[in-house]
């Protein structure tokens, strides 16, 4: 995996320099909409910085598929999944893959977001898998997934398979948010690490940069588009760097380019009363 911090620029599909085709896929993560336009959340208008996410990424590069990681709303009522559908299409048409968070409701989501569950992009397919309850910040890994994660990597023939999901699989030494890791991300992972078609998982939830792997399986977490989480504390803490978003660029041999990204300029005003 190459971590690149260079910024994109320009249209990156398509074939490199040395004849091996990538696939540009941006995730978002983390939006935590509310149910009113303007209505705020810790001090920071969440649909505001969502808007500046997706002009900023959108400006840099056309993606083929945009990938969002769960928490699209924290007000999850069905007019805000349309008022989210509506914004990202006036930045782009393409394939969408959205899997819920914590913070989701399942039912009005489905209605509007939840198709489909897996992309088929060239040689990659990305996978989404769900690992929400509604009403419960806990992770939950079900069986179902399970087998149709295991189907996937024994049906992938020659295809290469990026899995993504809300919660992390792994500890990032947050206490307080590692305890609502994956169930059984250890196992998880030990499977999944078995299959060389799986290369890579990526999870929102952290409100942060994670950048790990395990044996040939890249990890990694996004930022936020509206507010991140301090890295390596024992409680709850907001930091102050601004909201972000990753590039995913899926070579057709394989491997996978990423470059994690920060809106610039943004006037990010944090208040920690305003939490309801």
């Amino acid at each position: 995996m190459n971590n690149s911090s260079s910024a994109p620029s320009g249209d990156t599909s398509g074939v490199s320099s040395s004849g091996n085709r990538v696939t540009t896929v941006l995730q978002i993560t983390d939006c935590h909409l509310r149910s009113e336009t303007g209505k705020r959340l810790l001090g920071v208008d969440t649909e505001d910085s969502l808007r500046a996410v997706l002009s900023q990424a959108l400006d840099e590069v056309t993606p083929d598929a945009l990938l969002v990681t769960g928490d699209i709303a924290h007000d999850p009522s069905l007019d805000t999944y349309l008022r989210f559908a509506a914004l990202v299409r006036e930045y782009f048409s393409g394939p969408m893959l959205c899997i819920p968070g914590n913070h989701d409701l399942w039912a009005p989501m489905r209605s509007i977001l939840c198709d489909p569950a897996r992309l088929d992009l060239g040689n990659w397919q990305v996978i989404g898998m769900d690992t929400h309850v509604d009403d419960d910040v806990a992770a939950c890994l079900r069986p179902a997934d399970e087998e149709r994660l295991q189907e996937a990597c024994v049906t992938a023939q020659g295809r290469h398979l990026l899995i993504a999901c809300h919660h992390p699989p792994i500890g990032l030494e947050c206490p307080w948010i590692d305890k609502h890791r994956i169930p059984g991300g250890d196992e998880l992972l030990g499977w999944l690490s078995e299959y060389t078609c799986v290369k890579g998982l990526v999870f929102g939830h952290a409100h942060q940069i994670v950048d790990s792997s395990v044996k040939h399986i890249a990890l990694m977490g996004t930022p936020s588009s509206c507010f991140q989480f301090a890295p390596h504390t024992e409680r709850f803490t907001i930091d102050t760097t601004m909201p972000g978003y990753r590039w995913l660029y899926l070579a057709d041999d394989g491997t996978i380019a990423t470059d994690v990204r920060r809106v610039e300029d943004y006037p990010l005003h944090i208040d920690l009363t305003q939490r309801a």
